[in-house]
This record gives structure tokens, sequence and C-alpha cells, in this order.
């Protein structure tokens, strides 16, 4: 009984992967990736979030996104690939760094400016 328990656990926790966050040059390879597209959800939600918590302690806006604005992955992967041409010479000396958080960023701040 022990045993099965032990190789049943074994199966069970082989199964899991931690993959790490993608780099811009993996993002720009990967255009059609699902599971992307979920990474890129999460971290417009984390914006989101931390916009709030930010306005909410400081009164301090970044980006002024209309609340009732949904944007669908292609709509937020071409904010992000406007702010990756935009700014080439940044993001081509970083293609190995997981920045994809920092390309959504600018380009919210660059699309919904704070009057």
């Amino acid at each position: 009984m022990f045993k099965s328990s032990v190789i049943i656990s074994i199966v069970l926790l082989s199964n899991i992967a931690f993959a790490s966050p993608p780099s811009i040059y993996e993002y720009q390879q990967n255009d059609k990736n699902e599971h992307l597209d979920m990474y890129i959800y999460g971290l417009e939600k984390g914006l989101d979030w931390s916009q709030e918590y930010v306005y909410s302690k400081y009164a301090l806006e970044f980006f002024c996104k209309p609340s009732d604005l949904v944007l669908s992955a292609k709509q937020l992967r071409l904010l992000i690939d406007k702010e990756i041409d935009e700014n080439s010479s940044f993001y081509t000396k970083y293609k190995d760094a997981p920045l994809l958080g920092l390309a959504l960023r600018n380009a919210y701040i660059a699309s919904f400016p704070c009057d």
C-alpha cells in the first residue's frame, strides 16, 4: 500500500512544470500561443490591480484606461507589439529578458494617458 502511494505521488508530481516568464524573443516567436495569451491576461490584471492599489493608497494614476474597456488578447498583443516596435533598440538589447510586463505597462501609459 505504501509503495503504491509513493508511486502515485511521484507520477502526479512529475507532471508539474514550472515555466519561467517568456522573454521578448520568445514572445515574438510565439505569436499564436494560447498559454502566452493567458500570461498576457495575467499581466493585464496585475496592472489593473496595482493601479487600483496605488491610486487608493497614494492617489496616483500611471495610466487612465476606461474601467469598462475590455481588451482581447489580440488587442493586448497589438499594444505590446507597438511598444516593442517604437522602442526596438531597448527591447532588442534586452531580448532575452522577461520584459513583457514592462512593455504592456509602457503601452498602457502611452495608450491611456491621464490628462
